[in-house]
């Protein structure tokens, strides 16, 4: 079991609020077999001040199970970047082949976005509970309640970057019961967020000094700017995220204790070679591989022989991504190098010519920016594949487009397999009047065959239970 320090608060990772037991119930010698062994939390005994540390431990450990963790299931990041162009699926499994492909099944016969889709729904309940739970006993004073609605916040902003605009969300009041709820829309997904990343900050009042206050208000900023931007807002995202320091780094972290705490990306991809890593994939597909970039470290996997290791298709080469290397490895959530890519995009949109003085201002302290993200970046960062340490500066390519494009390459490399990747590339479509096969992968794979016309994640079968829910809404072709 791992334990994360917060506010000077240590806490146990919870695997769920299910497996916590609040208390335990002594035995005598007169009831020796009857002992009470308490497995579930009840809903009662987790609405009291003594439930807060579990509620909230388990409400955190919810959103980093649906983003990226809970062992082999496909959480968030991994399935988002096979359907855009970060990750290969190395796979025989027809749901990782189909998300790769850009051609989803049905929702009836089953699609790799469906564990994650629960899992987000579950974190985004969690979440707002918890919240709610921390507020009434700690009105104003207690920046876990500010943590956990920014979390909430992030639920809705990953529900309207991958998802087809027509996502389900049943209100939080009722404390056992799910109710009927119609789809939400994509910009009403992301306006929901922008409300709970605002309610996150005034929730804290003037309780704002302390570091977890600090670190709360600058998850909540980053969410807000990067919400902001997916409207096309530039502006109102800049100055969302103005007053978020270089040096703030906001990480979701993952324990090689057990299978819901574990890195799923690394299972995926280092361990059971399910996902490689691609390069160009389907023409449109950045080079992620040929780069020779030292923000996204790699390798190719040998055996014990010096041949190739092949995916578990028995075909696929692997390549495996170093930023996350371990079952244990963290990953940034928010931080200040995606507050200075909102800062530069919205420069860019106003024709500054600055933009690319804040890239390069980021490119000259990769190293230093990279091994604060990824804690095992300085273990890692010389492999077998990556030969340089610095990054050149870049020069104005000169057109409107060009520039798009070298904006949207450098957020791809310093949010790589972070799960910006599709939330961008439909950007791309929605507010650069992209069309989807010029920046999504297309043609013809040897493996795969021809690729479809997806553009985002499709809804899971099990809201046919949701008698307010019209399926026929949910369309994965439109971005």
């Amino acid at each position: 079991m791992r334990f994360i320090s917060f506010e000077g608060r240590t806490l146990r990772r919870s695997a769920g609020l299910g497996a916590v037991a609040l208390s335990i119930i002594a035995c005598n010698t007169k009831d020796v077999l009857s002992v009470y062994d308490p497995s579930v939390a009840t809903p009662g005994s987790l609405q009291t001040a003594t439930a807060v540390p579990t509620v909230y431990a388990g409400a955190i450990g919810d959103f980093a199970a649906a983003w990226n963790g809970n062992g082999l299931t496909d959480a968030f990041v991994p399935t988002s970047g096979l359907l855009a162009d970060e990750f290969r699926s190395s796979d025989t499994f027809t749901t990782r082949n189909d998300a790769d492909r850009r051609t989803q099944a049905t929702p009836a016969a089953g699609n790799l976005s469906d564990n994650s889709y629960v899992a987000l729904q579950r974190a985004r309940r969690s979440l707002e509970v918890g919240a709610t739970l921390v507020t009434k006993f700690n009105p104003t004073t207690d920046a876990r309640a500010a943590e956990l609605t920014a979390l909430a916040g992030y639920t809705y902003l990953l529900f309207g970057e991958g998802f087809c605009g027509n996502v389900p969300i049943p209100p939080t009041a009722q404390a056992e019961q799910i109710l009927p709820a119609a789809g939400v829309g994509t910009t009403a997904l992301f306006d929901t967020s922008i409300v709970r990343f605002s309610a996150a900050v005034a929730g804290l009042g003037t309780a704002t000094t302390s570091a977890a206050a600090q670190a709360a208000i600058n998850l909540a900023s980053v969410g807000r700017g990067r919400a902001l931007l997916n409207e096309g807002k530039y502006a109102l995202a800049a100055a969302a995220v103005a007053a978020v320091p270089d040096t703030f780094v906001y990480k979701i972290y993952y324990s090689s204790n057990a299978g819901r705490e574990q890195n799923s990306l690394w299972n995926l991809n280092g361990s059971n070679n399910r996902y490689t890593m691609a390069d160009t994939e389907g023409t449109n597909g950045l080079n992620y591989r040929g780069a020779n970039d030292p923000r996204i470290p790699w390798k190719r996997i040998n055996l014990a022989n010096g041949n190739p290791q092949l995916g578990f298709d028995n075909t696929t080469l692997m390549y495996q991504q170093l930023l996350q290397p371990t079952a244990d490895a963290d990953v940034p959530l928010a931080d200040g190098v995606e507050a200075r890519l909102i800062q530069a995009e919205a420069l860019l949109n106003v024709n500054d010519p600055t933009w690319i003085n804040v890239l390069n201002t980021l490119r000259a302290n990769v190293g230093t920016l990279q091994a604060r993200r990824y804690s095992d970046f300085g273990t890692v960062s010389a492999s077998d594949s990556v030969t340089v340490s610095t990054l050149a500066p870049l020069v104005d390519p000169g057109t409107a487009a060009a520039r798009v494009d070298m904006l949207f390459r450098e957020r791809a490399f310093w949010l790589y397999a972070t799960g910006h990747r599709l939330g961008d590339l439909r950007r791309l479509i929605r507010q650069y009047t992209r069309t989807a096969n010029t920046v999504f992968p297309v043609g013809t794979s040897t493996k795969l065959g021809i690729y479809g016309n997806d553009v985002n994640l499709a809804i899971s079968f099990a809201e046919q239970n949701n008698t307010a829910y019209n399926a026929g809404a949910c369309v994965t072709t439109q971005p």
